[in-house]
């Protein structure tokens, strides 16, 4: 069990690394749900930094870009952080979530990066 707990923790750290040093070039939201449903507004690029390198990263997951019609064209992700103070970013607003940052990321995908991040060159016998 403890080798899937290290094998989660350091996939997660080369993710977020990967992540900061592709921040510029990356095209980043972060989700308010309100009562209509979930909405999305553009992220500047220092706070996203900044999120990512003082939050906790609480769940990744990928998806078709929920803002376009034709979504299936378009791979996303969406990370959860839970950043140490509360955040005008939090997707809700109250006092027991307003931690909660989602972000959205447009065009990278954590299956992207997990099926890089595991390539192993075969080895010549």
């Amino acid at each position: 069990m403890t080798d899937i707990k290290n094998f989660r923790i350091t996939f997660l750290n080369h993710l977020i690394e990967n992540m900061l040093t592709e921040i510029k070039s990356l095209d980043l939201s972060y989700r308010i749900d309100t009562e209509d449903g979930p909405e999305y507004e553009e992220l500047p690029t220092e706070d996203a930094q900044w999120i990512i390198q003082n939050g906790t990263l609480l769940a990744a997951e990928d998806l078709a870009d929920p803002t376009e019609m034709i979504s299936d064209r378009y791979p996303c992700s969406l990370y959860s952080f839970e950043v140490p103070e509360p955040s005008k970013y939090a997707a809700y607003q109250d006092k027991d979530y307003n931690k909660v940052v989602i972000i959205l990321v447009r065009a990278w995908s954590v299956f992207d990066f997990m099926r890089d991040w595991v390539k192993i060159d075969p080895v010549d016998d």
